[in-house]
């Protein structure tokens, strides 16, 4: 989340500073796009972590219907 709102803030590229400009012309449709692609990169990329966690760290996950 910081480095979303960094990118939005100090940027001179990127989709963050794309929202800025769009927000300071009053292009509110390019500005909920750009906030839209940077949700579903978040979702992305947290689906993406998540896959790559359980195929490395298999050893760390337990079998929720097995007995103790």
């Amino acid at each position: 989340m910081g480095s979303v709102i960094s990118e939005t803030v100090a940027s001179n590229l990127g989709i963050g500073y794309l929202m800025m400009a769009a927000s300071s012309s009053m292009d509110m449709a390019l500005v909920f796009a750009g906030l839209i692609v940077i949700g579903a990169m978040g979702v992305v990329m947290y689906e993406l972590f998540a896959i790559l966690e359980k195929r490395l760290t298999r050893w760390a996950h337990r079998n929720p219907n097995s007995a103790m």
